[in-house]
């Protein structure tokens, strides 16, 4: 019979899109206020403006299309899977699968039907939009079609995207509610995992400095919502439409076309007595239960952690008991049944593998906490922190991205500090810092760590190999807190990109009594405190640290605000403290007006 090898079946395909009217009428009534329905008000406010005389209302409306590709995520997630439990509803109740199972057509005819039903629902709802908005635009003698046709590519891609992904959760399944629970746990798996991966980690791995970067573009891609999102925008600026995310809208469509020649593999394999099982499809179901034993030891080990506080010791009990517990949690869904004890053997397993994992990271069998590189295989290192002497002002939180041999050294030897003093806290007088360190090696790798609190003992500054000598080394680099304070910018700026010192404030905070103020200066008085700033920096008499400082408290703020702008009305700061030492800066203060008292 010619139904019988039919792949498309018209009488099911209406069946299925009248029935389940209300998803696509729901969708499609939100998207009419959103956009047909305010081009309407605003063509009427157009209509009822002064003659000659208009505020612009239709344009700044067709401008504002593109801004709702935000909301277009948010329905194309929350309409994608209820367009997907619609059209799958028929696989959860053994009578309806046993119903379509029945009909004179081949599998491949209900997939097709049913999934471009569902499809339906949300595309023919998006166009019938766009016309209308188009209509109105032309109505209103404002067409902007760049971003309207912007607004409709990334509404049906992202709609292609969220229901195929529902389709392919809903093959999975053979409950209609765990649908969408696989849905939403689809979404988020990576980045979820990732952050209690981050946060055993942190608990376990001294010197845990989160994942690399390969590591969080990855977890972005494979977090859809995150990646489109806030990757995905369209705007005009200076009559020219942009736009941003159109690649990621393409990849996430062709992603779109594997999963549903995934799903409709799986719709081929699928057995018709699965209708009402947790997991329909007999290979995934170890996946299911050893995955939410996983899932439930961290979760829930970090969460009891938390609660109760406690060590190691604590959280690897915690992990262990929630993991066992998961397993058994997830048995119990798959056999709907209450009695699976008979299955310890696999709870054991769990039991196992994380004992082992355990062992791993107790004892760090990878070495990673007492990993220290190699300063000749180092190409540059990024270091931030090492910060032992306070002047309160713009060089105190060290940021520095250097590749000089002296450099790594000195970060070498920090770093090396940090792993020696693991869980211990040396004798006498100590003071506390925190670091970050980034090496970039030489054969293309990284190497990230972070510590605090790292001590630093000040009474070792002038022993060559301590940590206290190499902070030492490290402030006297005027080069490198010159770039620090951002000096060298500045004047990258001013020569290369026109910008200018559009004014100083000078905070005299607590210094002297009864002085407290803030003067503000401009034009050449301005400059001058700048050139006098800088000949001060360049001699060594301002932005000075002395690691036998630290415990030096600086009271108040006798600081210089430096702020640079361009024509845009963009500003770049420097703030520097003016100590006692900065002869020529107070020179011209005093000039100015402003005491020459010393500052701490």
């Amino acid at each position: 019979m010619r139904s019988g090898t039919s792949l498309f079946n018209w009488p099911v395909f209406k069946k299925t899109v009248l029935r389940f009217w209300p998803v696509w009428g729901a969708y499609s009534a939100i998207w009419l206020v959103a956009l047909p329905l305010q081009g309407l008000m605003m063509l009427q406010l157009e209509a009822q403006a002064r003659p000659g005389l208009t505020d612009g209302y239709m344009r700044r409306f067709a401008q504002s299309v593109p801004e709702m590709a935000h909301m277009a995520m948010v329905l194309a997630l929350v309409f994608g899977v209820l367009a997907a439990m619609a059209v799958c509803s028929h696989l959860y109740n053994a009578r309806s699968a046993n119903f379509f199972g029945s009909l004179p057509v081949r599998r491949e005819g209900l997939f097709a039907t049913h999934y471009l039903a569902g499809l339906a629902f949300l595309v023919v709802p998006n166009a019938a939009i766009f016309l209308l908005t188009l209509l109105i635009e032309a109505i209103g003698g404002t067409v902007l079609l760049p971003g309207l046709g912007f607004w409709l590519a990334v509404a049906c891609g992202e709609c292609f995207f969220f229901y195929s992904l529902a389709v392919f959760c809903g093959m999975f399944t053979g409950h209609i509610l765990a649908l969408p629970a696989f849905y939403g746990i689809f979404n988020v798996l990576t980045w979820a995992l990732c952050v209690l991966a981050s946060a055993v980690f942190h608990r376990f791995y001294y010197g845990f400095n989160g994942f690399g970067p390969w590591m969080q573009t990855l977890i972005e891609w494979l977090t859809p919502v995150m990646k489109l999102g806030s990757g995905v925008g369209g705007w005009y600026a200076d009559g020219l439409f942009q736009t941003r995310g159109l690649d990621s809208v393409a990849a996430y469509a062709a992603a779109a076309l594997l999963l549903a020649g995934a799903s409709f593999l799986l719709y081929r394999a699928r057995r018709l007595e699965s209708a009402g099982d947790v997991v329909s499809v007999r290979c995934m179901r170890p996946v299911f239960q050893y995955g939410v034993a996983f899932c439930a030891g961290l979760t829930f080990g970090m969460a009891t952690t938390s609660f109760l506080g406690g060590q190691e010791p604590t959280l690897m009990a915690s992990i262990l008991v929630w993991g066992v517990v998961g397993y058994f949690a997830a048995r119990m869904l798959l056999d709907k049944s209450f009695r699976v004890l008979r299955y310890w053997k696999g709870a054991a397993a769990v039991a196992g593998v994380f004992t082992a994992l355990f062992l791993v990271v107790g004892f760090d069998l990878t070495g990673f906490e007492t990993r220290v590189p190699d300063p000749d295989q180092v190409d540059y290192v990024e270091l931030e922190g090492a910060n032992l002497c306070s002047l309160a002002d713009g060089g105190d939180y060290l940021r520095a991205e250097e590749g000089g041999p002296e450099f790594v050294k000195y970060a070498v030897l920090l770093h090396q500090a940090a792993v020696d003093q693991r869980g211990t806290h040396p004798g006498g007088t100590a003071s506390e810092t925190n670091l970050c360190l980034t090496y970039h090696m030489k054969d293309g790798s990284t190497l990230s760590r972070w510590y605090y609190p790292v001590y630093v003992a000040p009474g070792e500054a002038d022993r060559e190999g301590t940590a206290a000598w190499a902070i030492r080394q490290i402030y006297g680099d005027r080069e490198l807190y010159w770039r620090a304070y951002g000096f060298e910018e500045a004047e990258r700026r001013m020569a290369e990109e026109g910008w200018r010192l559009r004014e100083v404030s000078y905070e005299n905070d607590g210094h002297d009594p009864g002085t407290d103020q803030t003067v503000y200066y401009g034009g050449a008085e301005a400059m001058a405190l700048y050139e006098a700033v800088k000949e001060d920096f360049q001699a060594g008499r301002i932005g000075v640290r002395r690691v036998e400082d630290w415990d030096k408290y600086v009271q108040g703020r006798r600081n210089l605000n430096f702020q640079f702008s361009n024509d845009v009305n963009a500003n770049f700061w420097i703030e520097i403290r003016v100590q006692d030492t900065a002869s020529s800066t107070l020179a011209v203060l005093a000039q100015l007006g402003e005491g020459s008292a010393p500052a701490p």
